[in-house]
């Protein structure tokens, strides 16, 4: 049996006339790239970088919502790691309702142009609206009104602008509710969130078609429908 032969592979050596600009370019790009992070970061936000390339790989803010569910309580037997301050399923319908409101602003929608019909009486001379955003709009609207009304004005003014963000949401609540401890404020947060899953399930639960009860009707008690024929009545 014959050796297949590996293919040749030739490495092309930078010239010296090359190499410095290819260092300064790449140079360049290393100082950008850094600048880029050191603006994300000084804006409040957590940024992700290759350490060998600086390029960013990922860039986040921090907000109450992810604070609370990497914070951890004291370990017991049931939560070796401790109980995280906010659940899983809380932080997830907090991020869904957030979604939601994004899409019924029109956030994923089509280009807008004049030709389609106006959603507000702001912004671009026309919007493209989308049953996504009418479904949205509709669950946003029913979850607030399955909330109670302190619940659903402290979840409006958290999804609003930055009143959310690390550097802010300890005021954000103590302006609504009046805590200030620590513990009342972490505590106001996660029964908000546990509140707001009943409240999206019942909000985005289908309706239910009503039941047929009624009894079907006996053989003697059933509408009979007389046929006459053509001969009916001949020969009387």
């Amino acid at each position: 049996m014959s050796r297949k032969k590996k293919p040749k592979v030739t490495l092309r050596k930078i010239s010296a006339a090359e190499e410095p600009a290819a260092v300064a370019a790449a140079n360049d790009t290393l100082r950008d790239r850094r600048a880029e992070a050191a603006r994300l970061k000084a804006q409040g936000a957590e940024v992700n970088v290759d350490k060998r390339t600086g390029e960013i790989l990922g860039a986040w803010r921090q907000d109450v919502f992810t604070i609370l569910r990497g914070r951890k309580g004291k370990p017991t037997a049931e939560h070796p790691k401790g109980k995280p301050a906010l659940s899983q399923r809380a932080y997830e319908a907090f991020r869904a309702h957030e979604t939601d409101m994004l899409i019924a602003a029109g956030a994923s929608g089509g280009e807008r142009r004049p030709d389609f019909i106006r959603a507000t009486a702001e912004g671009a001379p026309g919007q493209n609206i989308t049953q996504e955003a009418i479904d949205a709009a509709t669950r946003v609207k029913k979850t607030l009104q399955h909330l109670c009304p302190s619940d659903a004005r402290l979840l409006m003014i958290l999804m609003t602008g930055e009143k959310a963000l690390a550097k802010n949401w300890r005021a954000t609540v103590e302006a609504e509710t009046g805590e200030t401890a620590d513990e009342g404020q972490t505590a106001r947060i996660r029964a908000l969130g546990e509140n707001l899953i009943h409240a999206r399930g019942v909000a985005s639960a289908k309706p239910k078609e009503a039941a047929n009860d009624t009894a079907p009707l006996e053989p003697h008690q059933q509408k009979v429908t007389w046929f006459r024929g053509s001969d009916f009545g001949r020969g009387l």
